[in-house]
C-alpha cells in the first residue's frame, strides 16, 4: 500500500481543521485601566556651582497625547541643612544644549559638602504635597583613563576605553560612568555605565568599554558618586526605556526619590578627566 496516499486525507482533514479554528483566534480584549487622580512629576538635580533649577509637570493617562501638563499655583522650596528655605519662582527656562524645560528656577547657586542634607517640597492649590530628600555624598576620584587599539589595519583601527577607581570599603556604593565627545551634546553619550561595587567593596575597580573610540576623540569622562536610590531610579529608567515596545519584555515601574507623586531629587557629584585618543 502507498503510505503516502493513505494519509493524504488524514493531513488535508487536519489543514481544513486548521484553517477553520484559526478563523476564531482572533478576539478583542477590553483592558479597564484604573482611573488614577493626577500626580505631580518632579525632576531636579542639584550641582554645585549651579543655580537651583526644577522641572515640575502633571502626570496623565496612558493614551493621553503627548503634552506637557503644567502644575498651576505650585510653591517649591528646597532647604539645606538648618538653613531658611529657598523659594524657586516659577520661571520658564529652556536649556538647549541638555534638551531640557525648567519651570522654576532660583539664581542662588548651590554650595554644599559631603554631609549635607537637601530637602524638597513642593504644594499647589490642589492640596497635594511632594516631598524629597537628598545626601551629598564625596566625590570619588578617577584614578586613571586609559585606552588601546585593536590589531586591524590603523586606518580602520578603533580603541576601548579604560577607567579606573578606588572603592571605599566603609559603605555601599553606587557609580556612574559617562564619557561625550567634545564636539557633542549633554545628551549624546558614548558610554553611560552604572557599576556597583557589590563584588568589589573595598578593591580598585575598572571598567573597559569595546572597541568603539576613532583615532583622535576628545572625550571628557565622568564619575558619579550616586545614592541608592538614585542608582534604583537610573536603573529603572533604563528598564523602561529597553522594555518599550517589545511584547516580550516585563512591564517596569520607575522607581522614584520622592514621595506624594513621581520622579527624581538627588545632588549629583562627580569628578572628570579628559583624554584624547592619539
Amino acid at each position: 500500500m502507498d503510505l503516502q496516499r493513505s494519509y493524504r486525507p488524514f493531513l488535508l482533514l487536519l489543514a481544513l481543521m486548521g484553517l477553520l479554528s484559526s478563523c476564531d483566534m482572533e478576539q478583542e480584549i477590553e483592558v479597564k485601566l484604573p482611573n488614577l487622580p493626577p500626580q505631580m512629576v518632579v525632576e531636579c538635580y542639584l550641582v554645585n556651582g549651579e543655580p537651583m533649577r526644577l522641572a515640575l509637570q502633571e502626570s496623565s493617562s496612558y493614551f493621553a497625547g503627548p503634552e506637557a501638563l503644567m502644575v498651576e499655583g505650585a510653591t517649591v522650596t528646597i532647604t539645606k541643612n538648618n538653613e531658611a528655605p529657598v523659594v524657586l519662582e516659577d520661571t520658564l527656562l529652556v536649556d538647549a544644549e541638555n534638551q531640557k524645560v525648567y519651570t522654576h528656577y532660583n539664581r542662588r547657586r548651590v554650595r554644599a559638602v559631603p554631609g549635607d542634607v537637601f530637602k524638597l517640597l513642593i504644594t499647589d492649590a490642589k492640596g497635594r504635597r511632594l516631598v524629597g530628600s537628598t545626601t551629598v555624598l564625596p566625590p570619588v576620584p578617577i584614578d586613571s583613563v586609559g585606552y588601546k587599539f585593536n590589531d586591524k589595519p590603523k586606518e580602520s583601527q578603533e580603541a576601548y576605553l579604560l577607567v579606573r577607581w578606588q572603592d571605599d570599603p566603609a559603605q555601599k556604593n553606587f557609580y556612574r560612568l559617562l564619557a561625550h565627545k567634545k564636539d557633542s551634546s549633554g545628551t549624546d553619550s558614548q558610554l553611560d555605565a552604572e557599576v556597583n561595587d557589590r563584588l568589589r567593596n573595598g578593591k580598585k575597580i575598572t571598567y573597559n568599554t569595546t572597541y568603539r573610540f576613532d583615532r583622535n576623540d576628545t572625550l571628557t569622562i565622568k564619575l558619579f558618586h550616586m545614592e541608592e536610590a538614585y542608582s534604583e531610579f537610573v536603573s529603572s529608567v533604563e528598564d523602561a526605556r529597553s522594555a518599550n515596545g517589545n511584547p516580550f519584555a516585563q512591564p517596569v515601574t520607575i522607581k522614584s526619590t520622592v514621595s506624594g507623586g513621581f520622579g527624581v531629587f538627588t545632588h549629583l557629584n562627580f569628578q572628570t578627566k579628559e583624554i584624547i585618543i592619539k
